[in-house]
């Protein structure tokens, strides 16, 4: 009986070392997607910016000729270009609130697992239980396969091109 109850600490320290990976496995892919969202919204924003340029430059051209209306034309294409990119620019906003929680959380759970693994086993039972029983509720592996984020500035530069190709 008594070989039986000390392995189950050993068990339980287990458990919680397992959970303690898993969350910093979680970690560093939440860490590898905020890169993605970061190189996505620099892609947006250069691909405006260029856009903005060719734009500016193909009006400028034509001012001697059209005029005021040229320009005034130039404002609502750029007001467009603005709408376009903030559209595309929310999506991976909301996304990157949702990775940074999922980060905030998997770091709360390593940093928990942490601590009440330095407690071993013992008289610190309780803390392991109790974290390994917080990290079994967090699901860390059905997050893992839910936040997968589809993330490409493809969709807005085909629209300015689209616009470019009208006006040009």
């Amino acid at each position: 009986m008594r070989g039986a109850m000390e392995l189950e600490p050993e068990l339980l320290l287990q458990e919680a070392r397992e959970n303690v990976e898993a969350a910093q496995s979680y970690r560093r892919e939440l860490g590898h997607r905020l890169e993605g969202l970061r190189e996505a919204r620099r892609q947006i924003k250069e691909s405006a910016s260029q856009t903005r340029d060719v734009l500016k430059q193909h009006f400028n051209d034509l001012k001697g000729t059209l005029g005021k209306l040229l320009d005034e034309r130039l404002v609502t294409l750029l007001q467009e270009v603005d709408a376009i990119e903030q559209e595309t620019i929310k999506p991976l906003d909301d996304c990157q609130k949702l990775i940074e929680h999922g980060v905030n959380t998997a770091e709360d759970l390593v940093r928990e697992g942490e601590i009440a693994m330095r407690g071993g086993v013992g008289e610190e039972n309780e803390k392991l239980w109790s974290f390994t029983k917080k990290a079994s509720h967090i699901q860390l592996d059905r997050w893992m396969t839910t936040l997968q984020p589809k993330i490409t500035g493809s969709s807005f530069v085909n629209v300015l091109q689209i616009i470019l190709r009208m006006y040009m």
